[in-house]
């Protein structure tokens, strides 16, 4: 029996990145097993020399236990936490993805890392332990659910930076008293 492959490429053409930060904020992309948010672009906040970080939201949207893996293009630049695990039925799993520092943000905005999320259903009761490489495995008569995700830098403003320590600092001084 051959393994049946979900593939959801992102139809996103963001070429001319200016005002594209604006593009697939709400949406959701739908998989067979999971819905992720944010859909198609991953969006990472640039400054210089500092780690950029963003949260994708896994949903799993079946009444079984899944189990996904997060994959990237470069592992060398980029990773995600958690990496893999099961979600429960109905449930949700928030993960964080991070890009190492760039001294300067690439003329373009985009990011060279891409992202697959592989996800296929567990036993019940699974747990993160349970999880093997051929649970993944295609040739393995699988069902295994593949979304990609794009990445981009959006610009962070001096000011708005200023305003987020200024806010921080304000509610340290707080929890102080």
């Amino acid at each position: 029996m051959a393994s049946v492959i979900a593939t959801i490429e992102n139809a996103l053409d963001i070429q001319g990145f200016p005002g594209s930060e604006f593009l697939g904020s709400t949406n959701i992309i739908a998989g067979g097993f999971l819905n992720l948010h944010p859909s198609e672009l991953l969006k990472f906040p640039f400054q210089p020399e500092k780690l950029s970080r963003c949260s994708l939201q896994l949903t799993n949207k079946t009444d079984q236990f899944i189990a996904f893996k997060v994959q990237t293009t470069n592992p060398m630049e980029s990773y995600v936490t958690p990496k893999n695990g099961i979600i429960l039925p109905r449930s949700v799993c928030n993960a964080i993805v991070t890009i190492k520092p760039q001294n300067e943000a690439p003329s373009d905005m985009q990011c060279k890392c891409k992202f697959k999320v592989l996800s296929t259903i567990a036993p019940n009761g699974a747990t993160k332990k349970d999880i093997t490489i051929s649970m993944f495995d295609k040739e393995d008569d699988n069902v295994v659910e593949e979304l990609k995700l794009r990445a981009v830098y959006i610009p962070v403003l001096e000011e708005s930076l200023e305003d987020s320590s200024l806010k921080e600092n304000m509610e340290s001084e707080l929890f102080i008293a």
